[in-house]
């Protein structure tokens, strides 16, 4: 599922700005998170005008840009993949025009939730539940949890999983609790993440972060 940020909600998350050098270059990027793939703008100042400035991320080439007549430019540029187990990453952002280096930082994420341990009897099973990147809207967001009947589509009952924290929005259980806190109907339940409190089901339209997972519910000796 690829959760697309509205324009706005970027600009409102606010700009990341750190270290500058002591030439007086700085560098910044347009929010303080980002979605996996997500494209970043990264924004100079302080630099040479009218020169070429070098681009890196985490220590490698990413390219050149051209700064103006005061000194600044801006680049554009598509967030890695996170590799395969890793849910949140920390890059460095590099420029220099050889007389005036500046670096920043900024934080990626994948939008994710999920259960663990993932196999047992679920009308039995305790489990520890984990979301990331759900305070790329709005930090400090509430994370519900709605439980949803499959063959009829409607809502059995929302709990409130808490609230993120960190950069990029994330919950980590610290204690076990029921995968389902009622005895659920043999069948197949979604169980939906989500920052919206009232459920309607979720789709590509929606500009707020879920996910969708499906629990198949067996009686007791199937």
């Amino acid at each position: 599922m690829i959760f697309r940020l509205p324009a706005l909600a970027l600009v409102l998350a606010g700009a990341l700005v750190v270290a500058p050098a002591a030439s007086g270059a700085m560098l910044s990027t347009d929010t303080r998170c980002y979605q996996e793939t997500q494209e970043v703008v990264l924004n100079g100042t302080g630099y040479t005008p009218m020169s070429t400035v070098t681009v890196s991320l985490d220590s490698a080439l990413l390219g050149t840009a051209q700064t103006d007549a005061g000194g600044a430019f801006q680049r554009k540029f598509a967030t890695p993949v996170l590799p395969g187990g890793r849910r949140e990453a920390d890059y460095v952002l590099g420029a220099t025009d050889t007389v005036n280096t500046a670096t920043t930082r900024y934080r990626a994420t994948k939008v994710f939730a999920d259960f663990s341990p993932s196999s047992g009897d679920p009308t039995l099973l305790r489990v520890r539940f984990s979301v990331f990147g759900f305070g790329l809207a709005h930090p400090r967001a509430r994370v519900y949890l709605h439980y949803v009947r499959r063959s009829t589509g409607k809502v059995r009952r929302t709990i409130l999983l808490g609230r993120t924290r960190g950069t990029c929005g994330v919950i980590r259980d610290a204690k076990e609790r029921r995968l389902f806190p009622f005895t659920p109907q043999r069948g197949t339940w979604i169980l939906q993440f989500d920052t919206v409190k009232r459920y309607t089901r979720a789709t590509s339209k929606r500009t707020t972060p879920w996910v969708r997972k499906p629990v198949e519910v067996f009686t007791r000796g199937d």
